[in-house]
């Protein structure tokens, strides 16, 4: 527990936890977006491996990846992914794109169960959105009516709209009932946007912004936090590069 008395989980990614007042404070939705290449994957990976370090299980649920593209890139940098999922202490979801009428959100569920993860990373918003159409999305409902109840019974319902905004929302409300504290990828915009959506900035806790740039021929990668609720942040921009064992903000 940080200083503030709210429980925080450590990204275990050096430098960045003093960033956020110690942590991600725990079960928030935090988004982590940019461009291609600039480390979101490696990001996720990180935070789920220092984890396991720390005694919390985790789950990738990748939407972008397949599984030993994660794996290879794990590798890259010593965290022997495959092993822990051996041990049960992390596991990879890789969720088909080839089906449809798939309730995703129940099969991550009954992975983050039979893992008793504790940190979860969802990658991407955007490839989501992309094949919104196979997936169904629950909606919560309660029957106050006897006579509904009795015609309806305890059937699930799902939403039958095309809105990728309201769907990002009901996405990222059932991450959130999860228990888990959660990482959440998406993609910056061309046209400079922080977000192609252009809400999940909005609808979820925290927002990390890595930024990719050239400068005179030297190419410089940025981090900056700017949200993170219930914490006192420190919003100016940081360089970071890959060392060892990931991600270092210098």
């Amino acid at each position: 527990m940080a200083m503030d008395g709210i429980e925080r989980v450590k990204t275990g990614i050096n430098g960045l936890d003093g960033l956020i007042g110690g942590g991600i404070p725990q079960g928030f939705n935090v988004l982590i977006t940019g461009g291609p290449g600039v480390g979101k994957t490696i990001f996720g990976l990180q935070y789920l491996y220092n984890g396991v370090k720390n005694g919390e299980n985790g789950l990738y649920v990748t939407l972008d990846n397949t599984r030993q593209e994660l794996l290879k890139q794990a590798r890259l940098f010593g965290w022997d992914i495959a092993a822990l999922e051996k041990d049960g202490k992390l596991a990879v979801l890789e969720v088909p794109l080839n089906t449809t009428d798939m309730d995703l959100f129940e099969l991550v569920k009954t992975n983050v169960k039979k893992v008793g993860a504790k940190r979860l990373v969802f990658d991407s918003l955007i490839n989501f959105s992309i094949n919104i159409d196979q997936f169904k999305t629950p909606l919560d409902y309660t029957v106050t009516n006897p006579k509904v109840a009795e015609v309806m019974g305890n059937e699930k319902m799902y939403y039958s709209g095309k809105s990728k905004e309201r769907v990002t929302y009901l996405l990222l409300d059932e991450l959130s009932k999860l228990g888990t504290t959660n990482i959440v990828i998406t993609a910056s915009s061309e046209d400079g946007m922080m977000t192609k959506d252009g809400v999940s900035e909005f609808a979820t806790d925290g927002v990390i912004v890595l930024e990719l740039s050239d400068t005179g021929g030297e190419i410089l990668r940025t981090v900056r936090v700017t949200k993170m609720r219930d914490s006192k942040i420190d919003p100016k921009l940081k360089t970071f590069d890959f060392g060892e064992k990931g991600i270092v903000l210098e």
